[in-house]
Parts: structure tokens; sequence; C-alpha cells
């Protein structure tokens, strides 16, 4: 089990541990790869957040402005959001723009499509939806293939670290203690396959249990089987999503800010909405004085600035958006916030925490952060670098073992006990994971329709998977 599950995962591994570490340390990344557009020189004061617009709107004319991630330190550069799904990169102390890329450009964004569905979230088939026995949609539902694949890597990943650390476990032995396998620390004197052994699985079991944390974690992204994890959270326990509620139409009291003066009754008044042919609305709150809110309610260095949207209600009447400040992501899930601000009046209008998240996903986003890097600050940044790195050496070494072992003129696949007996703990096991894991489940019954009417037919087969 250990073996065909470490063929199955190991590219996977690999693959997952790659991309893991360029997320991971995707600021140091983005500043070597995009230097020109993310890195400045500190020249002192920042000039106006204003003027920084400005200069945005003039270098992209046909474009909308709708978001502003504000420089998270001293040597970054601001980034404005347009609407046609770029990047503008300003310099913030003299307002020069330096560039734009793509939203989804750079290694860091391939990363993370690798890493979340093999670079391909367009081809999508029909699967049943769990979703459904708690009322969520329809029985069919369709999900990209390549976070399915991934999703089905994942469960192989798990049955792998299981085997692997059952295959450690200490048990009785009457053999001397000079010839049993060595338990914390690889016997390096040893030669040949002794010492690999313990070089895969000392290192293999000092990180098992992060290896499960970090892929259990990551099954809250899958597409299949987060979707309907969702559904079943929100069922226990459900969440209180707030959508940015709409800036009211001002009075004339609200314009009553930064030292403007107002006749002393007419604070009540309505400002008349220039569409009825009016004086026009008041001018929305520059971003200067939003950046000034964000910092007296607290957001966190390099916090995201979304810019109001007006519209239309259903009767035909004039709404106004607010603006929406947001921590920047990933982050601890305790700095999961979003503040809604007036886009007049700069008056709070709603917060949301974890996006109104109930118990259930509060939990989970929590292990997601973990899987990031970013709950426990540096100390959860070298946990996850020493996993990924770990991961990485335990196919590299597990390469070399089967190298080592295989027998000449053969696959080198394990030989199958004459008298197979599956116990019933291990039946059990078994389908409670293909119950919480239902793609791996089901590729486990094609396994084992596989083995039992074409390989244990095929004499050949047989033969080369160790059935003879």
């Amino acid at each position: 089990m250990h073996f065909y599950a470490g063929v199955i995962a190991a590219p996977f591994l690999v693959l997952l541990a790659l991309t893991g570490l360029v997320i991971l340390y995707r600021g140091p990344v983005e500043r070597l790869t995009q230097h020109d557009l993310r890195v400045v020189h500190d020249a002192g004061t920042p000039l106006p957040l204003t003027q920084q617009l400005a200069a945005v709107k003039a270098a992209y004319p046909d474009a909308e402005v709708t978001s502003l991630d504000v420089a998270k330190d001293s040597t970054s550069s601001s980034s404005f959001g347009l609407d046609n799904n770029s990047v503008v990169f300003v310099d913030p102390y003299t307002a020069k723009v330096l560039g734009s890329a793509g939203w989804d450009d750079g290694i860091v964004q391939l990363a993370n499509r690798l890493h979340g569905n093999l670079n391909n979230e367009r081809v999508k088939v029909p699967f049943v939806s769990i979703g459904a026995l708690v009322g969520d949609g329809g029985w069919i539902k369709h999900y990209v293939v390549g976070d399915m694949v991934l999703e089905i890597a994942g469960g192989w990943i798990l049955v792998l670290a299981v085997s692997g650390l059952y295959l450690w476990w200490p048990r009785r032995s009457r053999e001397p203690r000079s010839t049993r396998k060595a338990r914390w620390w690889p016997r390096l004197t040893k030669t040949g396959r002794a010492r690999w052994r313990d070089l895969h699985a000392i290192p293999g079991v000092l990180y098992c249990g992060v290896l499960v944390l970090t892929v259990f974690s990551g099954f809250f992204w899958a597409d299949h089987w987060g979707t309907n994890f969702t559904s079943v959270a929100n069922k226990l326990t459900p969440n209180s999503w707030q959508d940015a509620p709409n800036s009211a139409l001002p009075k004339l009291g609200d314009v009553d800010r930064q030292g403007s003066k107002i006749p002393w009754n007419t604070g009540s008044a309505t400002v008349p909405n220039s569409s009825a042919g009016a004086a026009a609305l008041p001018a929305p709150l520059t971003l200067d004085a939003v950046a000034a809110i964000a910092n007296d309610v607290g957001m966190k260095p390099g916090y995201t600035i979304s810019f109001p949207t007006d519209g239309e209600d259903e009767a035909g009447n004039p709404t106004y958006g607010s603006f929406t400040l947001s921590n920047s992501w990933p982050r601890a899930t305790g700095e999961a916030r979003s503040v809604f601000v007036d886009q007049f009046s700069g008056k709070t209008l709603g917060e949301m925490n974890v996006y109104g998240y109930g118990g259930v996903s509060y939990a989970a986003d929590t292990l997601v952060s973990i899987h990031m890097g970013t709950q426990f600050g540096i100390f959860d940044r070298i946990l996850m670098t020493v996993m990924c790195v770990g991961t990485l050496w335990s196919v590299i070494s597990g390469a070399v073992m089967y190298v080592k072992r295989r027998r000449r003129g053969t696959l080198g696949l394990p030989r199958r006990p004459l008298d197979l007996r599956l116990g019933n703990r291990l039946i059990v096991i078994a389908c409670v994971m293909g119950v919480v894991f239902p793609l791996w489940g089901l590729t486990l019954l094609i396994a084992l329709v596989v083995d039992r009417f074409i390989i244990r037919r095929t004499p050949r087969l047989r033969h080369a998977f160790g059935q003879r």
C-alpha cells in the first residue's frame, strides 16, 4: 500500500512542494521577479494617494480604477487595480507610473494555478454533489478536472503518510537491539538499504503530522470536496455574510466635515441627486481621507481599498456604493476583516470579521492560514518550509530505495503475500475514508476491480505485480 500510494503521489508531492515554496515566499519572489514594478527607493514622505491615483488615470484613461493596495512598507510601490484585470504600480514618492501587469501574471500566480488546479480550470466534468444531501443544489454539478485530480492525489498522499507511519511504528521484537530498526536517529554507519531506509523513514515520521494537516487543509480549496464541505459547514454553523451596504443619500450634515460649515438647522436636509436636475452630489471622500480612516480603525499595513460602485435599484432609483477596507490575504485568521465606509461621510456602515464565518468554517480557515504559513508568524513559515523541503527529500530518498531494492529484470514491484487477508479494522478505515473522500474512494474501487478482473487473469501482469 505504501509503495503504490507513493508511485501515485510522488509526482504530485514534488509539484505541490515546489509550488508551495514559491507561494510561501511570494513577497520575496515577486520583489525579485518584478523588481522594477514592486520595489522603490525610500525617499521620505509619500505623496498624497489622490496624486498617485491621478497619475494612473492619466496613464490609463480608457480603464476604470477599482481598488488600491496601499504600500505595505517604505520600499514597496502602491498598486492600483483596473477593471481590465490588470494592476498598475506607482512610486509613492514621485507618483511615477512604473508599469502594469496582468493580475494573473508572474511566477507566483503560475504557482498558484499549478498548486490549485494543474493550471487548467476550464475543463469541467459532471459529478455527484454531496451537498445535495443538505439541500444545496442538485445532485449533479460540474467540477474542474485538474482540481479533482489533485483531490484524488491528496487522498493517496494521506494513505502514503499513514502507511509510512505504520511501517515505522515500534513493535515488540525478539531481535537483538543492535539489529532493530532505528527510531529517531538514522544509522549513518550502516550501508546500502538500511541507511537509506533510516534517511527516508525518520524525517518522514518527524513531519508526518504536519504533512497530514497540510494536505487535509488543502481539501478546503478543492472544487468538489471544498464546495461540499462548505455546504455541510453552513448547515452546522451558518455563516452570516454581509454584502457591502450602500452609502445613504447624503444629508447636508454629512458634508459638515474637515472644517466645512453649514447653516445650524439644515443638517437633516437631503442633498438633491444631480439626476433630478438639482445641485450635484457632494464629492466622495478622497483616497487620503479613506486611508486616514483605515489607520483609525486599525487596518494592517498593505490593506486594500475597494472603490465604491454606484448604480440603480430595481425601481430605477440611484444607489451609492461604499468603500471597502480589507486586510491583505494571506494573513492570520484573526486578521481577516472587512470594514465598509460611507463614501460621502466616512461613517463606518458595517464590519465583517473572518467573512462572517460560522464556527466550523472559522476552524477551517484557521487550518488554511496554517497551511499558508501565516497563522503563527515566522514559526509557521519555518514549519511549512521544513515540511516542503522534507517532502522533496522523502521523494528523492524513496526513489533511491526503489533503485537499490529493485530486482534485476523486473519492475521492482513488491511481491504480494500468498495469503492476503485484510483485517476488519483496515476495511472499516478504508470505507470511512472512502465516504469522507469520495473521489479517492472511487479510485480505490477502480484499482480493486482492475486487480481482480485484469491483473489476476493476465499471467504477465500477475507476474509483474508479484502475484505469482
